[in-house]
């Protein structure tokens, strides 16, 4: 059962998404909830708390989805393959003005949902890189540690810098599936890269199998080749 403050929270979220977070007045969440202002200062304490609650919870909800989707997944390896292209599926303008316009109006804001965000995506991409290992698909002499620390830090900046600089004809989502790929690719084990590829060939990963990743895969695999022989 949904409780007040979920719904709350909630309802601040789409005021955060549809009118900008530097928008969003107590006065009004209190009109639309029925509630007087003083109560829901007596909640959350003051107007940041609120915004970081509703910003965490935002993200709550969305990991849990994202759980219940990879758990159908028959491995490790495709179940953090599925959590990239999904977490980068999900990111869109929206979600980077946000970001940017919190680093601007509420700093404070920003360091926490960014220390929070960052703690989380980095024990999370740690915990089941070191299943795959256990598996079979990930290279024994991979520092987990430091991969993960270059991963999250490469993909933070695709999805928070709005101007970075691509090759002609290659978009945002591209880069990253291109990124995702190799870079797990680059941390497999033979075994892995096989998974990687069987895993690809599916129909459902139509949506990132741009040429330049496909020529890459297969020049990946062609070199995988040369070196068995």
């Amino acid at each position: 059962m949904t409780t007040q403050r979920e719904k709350i929270v909630d309802h601040v979220w789409h005021m955060i998404i549809t009118m900008g977070i530097k928008s969003v007045r107590m006065d009004d969440v209190a009109n639309v909830m029925g509630m007087s202002k003083r109560t829901l200062y007596e909640m959350f304490g003051d107007k940041e708390e609120l915004l970081y609650e509703s910003i965490i919870h935002h993200r709550e909800k969305m990991h849990r989805a994202l759980k219940e989707h990879a758990e159908a997944c028959d491995n490790a390896l495709e179940m953090v393959l599925t959590c990239f292209l999904e977490i980068f599926s999900r990111w869109d303008e929206s979600e980077w003005r946000l970001m940017n316009n919190m680093k601007k109006f509420y700093p404070k804001i920003y360091e926490r949902v960014s220390k929070t965000f960052t703690e989380q995506g980095l024990a999370g991409l740690k915990s089941i890189l070191i299943e795959c290992r256990k598996e079979g698909y990930l290279a024994r002499n991979v520092d987990i540690e430091l991969v993960t620390m270059v991963f999250f830090q490469t993909s933070g900046m695709l999805m928070r810098e709005y101007n970075i600089m691509l090759p002609e004809g290659v978009t945002r989502e591209d880069a990253y599936g291109c990124m995702a790929v190799n870079f797990l690719r680059g941390v497999s084990s033979i075994k892995g890269i096989e998974m990687i590829d069987a895993i690809l060939a599916r129909d459902q990963y139509q949506n990132i199998r741009s040429e330049r990743l496909v020529a890459l895969m297969r020049e990946g695999a062609d070199n995988d080749n040369s070196e068995d022989n």
